[in-house]
């Protein structure tokens, strides 16, 4: 089949053809050669277009209320053989589970267990969206189509796919919904739950959403009518709701996350509208009744909510439960990460709203008032002022300049304006993480990097973020993990260790590269750090192109036959797909942070894929830097 694309498309295919070199593989284990062909790169997108049941994809279709006979997306794709055949029969586990019924709660859940986390944790990866996932998804689908001019089944709009997850998060309900009732998915204050930095919300549009959504409440555990669903048993079943049945157990995961709702509300849906209106069909502006725009006006409220007055917005509301055991989340948790997020959602917000204010000529004046006093909020928690409620906050910038830099790298997170600490700033130092670093080059620039703390600085962090964090054979760097504690770095003969490699993590870390290239690339020849900014480039150059062409080696084709530590035996028997999506991680792996990952079919990894082969940042507005 023939691709008509874009002639950028074509440059960037021909770059992941021919211009990439394959890497010269210095140490064990033997890690088979590949390279990404236009062919691969939508196959990629296949997934990411297709129903999970019957066209090897990750979307479903709703059933609930408006949302019926739309296709939504899921996070990932397992197998009853996934978890039977090699998560069951990790040494030390069990996933013989005995799920009981509590007529008190109406749930049906499993007795606390290791088999019951276990069990929890697959019927999540089954059933589960992560907002964050489906916006990267928005992303990718409409990246794909506008920049690739890669096809959907049945002649779909790639915009009008990918916002279904946009009308998901207005109705606020779940997709397979029996009861559709509009706050199901959203963080309404209730007492002491859900309650945002002292403030009530009850309006559902205003609200969070949890950050992952089920299909139903009643999900499905992917063993039931499988060979190992004999390890499953119901007990005390009520006889007069047939809904509950052997196999199924209620939802449990109600956690709403400040990054995973900047992601959801702002960075996805309005690059995706970006895409399609400005790139695609050639205007100048994103409408403000498109529903991406209406979505992100009506939620930043719950945002200035939850910012402090030294800047830092946190973590969740009260109330909400940890990602670990039952306790609960502390109401002055801030993850840098999540600001970072929540700071590239807010730039992107008040531009798209600027060049709507300019370009849209039949915007009402209360539409106008609205736009004016939605810039001014992105602005007075980007830069500091009054946010309402008789509250003022120094600002984003100056908590991630001020507070969450020390030591030449952004912190993993800390507590702020804690009236029981010793100090406004409590950082946490362990574990360190990958991504507050790597996204935060790629969302504030390392030109705002080299401002704050001097040139060079920025290409100084990826330095320090390798030692501790790369993932490689011998001297080449091939990506990156999570965090401090995976076994990754660099040993004393500055060659790299092979702990886990995510596709994700590493696509964000490539971004960034990608970030520091352009920075650095702009710099004069006349500039007294140009000799020292084409030393960086240099390196740079290299490490793109190695870890562009070792995120190949976890698409799931080529997977299989990479000896990468802790990979399952006999992996093509536990997976078999006609497309070619990437998988999340390189092994099963407890992240320090309070999840697994697992070398299973990723969105989100897949999507950034996408992105990667476009050079597309979704961190800056438009994809790409100004001086890139």
């Amino acid at each position: 089949m023939t691709f008509h694309r874009p002639k950028r498309a074509i440059s960037q295919s021909l770059v992941l053809r021919i211009a990439l070199p394959l890497l010269v593989l210095l140490a064990p284990p033997p890690l088979a050669q590949a390279q990404e062909t236009v062919a691969d790169l939508e196959s990629s997108y296949r997934f990411l277009v297709n129903d999970r049941q019957d066209g090897d994809g990750i979307l479903y279709t709703a059933t609930a209320g408006k949302l019926r006979g739309k296709s939504l997306p899921l996070s990932f794709v397992d197998s009853p053989a996934y978890w039977g055949e090699y998560v069951c029969r990790w040494p030390g586990n069990t996933c013989a589970v005995i799920d009981y019924y509590d007529p008190q709660t109406s749930t049906l859940t499993p007795q606390p267990s290791l088999a019951g986390d276990l069990q929890t944790e697959r019927v999540n990866t089954h059933n589960g969206a992560n907002i964050y996932d489906a916006a990267a998804w928005q992303i990718g689908v409409v990246l794909g189509r506008v920049r690739n001019n890669f096809t959907l089944p049945h002649h779909q709009d790639a915009y009008d796919l990918a916002s279904n997850q946009n009308q998901l998060l207005q109705e606020g309900y779940n997709g397979n919904s029996k009861h559709s009732v509009a706050s199901e998915n959203r963080a309404l204050t209730a007492g002491k739950v859900f309650v945002y930095n002292q403030q009530t919300i009850t309006v559902p549009r205003q609200a969070f959403t949890f950050r992952m959504l089920p299909r139903n409440w009643l999900a499905t555990d992917p063993l039931i009518g499988s060979k190992y669903a004999d390890l499953l048993t119901t007990k005390a079943l009520p006889l007069d709701n047939a809904d509950y049945q052997p196999g199924k157990v209620t939802w449990t995961d109600w956690k709403p996350i400040t990054g995973e709702n900047a992601w959801a509300f702002l960075l996805g849906p309005l690059q995706a509208a970006y895409l399609h209106y400005i790139i695609d069909a050639k205007t100048a502006f994103v409408p403000f009744q498109d529903l991406a725009v209406q979505n992100a006006v009506a939620i930043l409220p719950a945002f200035a909510a939850m910012q402090s007055v030294s800047g830092a917005v946190y973590y969740a509301p009260a109330g909400t439960v940890a990602n670990q055991g039952d306790q609960l989340v502390n109401p002055y948790e801030v993850a840098v990460e999540n600001n970072i997020s929540l700071y590239a959602g807010l730039t992107i917000l008040r531009t798209t709203l600027q060049t709507t204010l300019t370009h849209e000529k039949t915007l009402r004046a209360p539409d106008k008032a609205t736009i004016n006093q939605t810039m001014q909020l992105c602005e007075t928690m980007l830069n500091g002022g009054a946010t309402g409620n008789h509250r003022r906050t120094a600002g984003l910038l100056a908590f991630l300049k001020n507070s969450a830099w020390q030591n030449g790298e952004f912190v993993q997170g800390g507590r702020a304006d804690d009236p029981t600490a010793a100090s406004k700033w409590m950082p946490n130092l362990q574990p360190k993480a990958v991504d507050v670093n790597t996204w935060g080059i790629a969302a504030l620039g390392a030109r705002q990097i080299d401002q704050w703390f001097g040139f060079g600085t920025a290409y100084q962090n990826w330095q320090q973020v390798k030692q501790w964090g790369g993932y490689g054979v011998g001297k080449t760097l091939w990506g990156v993990g999570f965090s401090d504690q995976d076994g990754n770095g660099m040993d004393p003969d500055g060659n790299y260790r092979q702990g886990i490699l995510s596709a994700e993590w590493t696509a964000g870390a490539l971004t960034m590269v990608r970030e520091l290239m352009g920075y650095y690339r702009s710099l004069s020849p006349d500039s007294a750090q140009y000799p020292a900014a084409r030393g960086y480039l240099e390196t740079l150059a290299q490490e793109e192109q190695s870890m562009h062409q070792a995120l190949t080696h976890l698409r799931i084709d080529t997977y299989a036959n990479t000896g990468f530590p802790g990979q399952p035996q006999q992996y093509a028997h536990l997976f078999s797909m006609q497309t070619r999506p990437y998988l999340y991680a390189s092994k099963r792996y407890r992240i320090p942070f309070g999840w697994y990952a697992n070398p299973i079919p990723s969105t989100c990894a897949t999507a950034w894929m996408i992105m990667l082969a476009n050079h597309y940042n979704p961190f800056a507005y438009s994809g790409i830097h100004s001086y890139n």
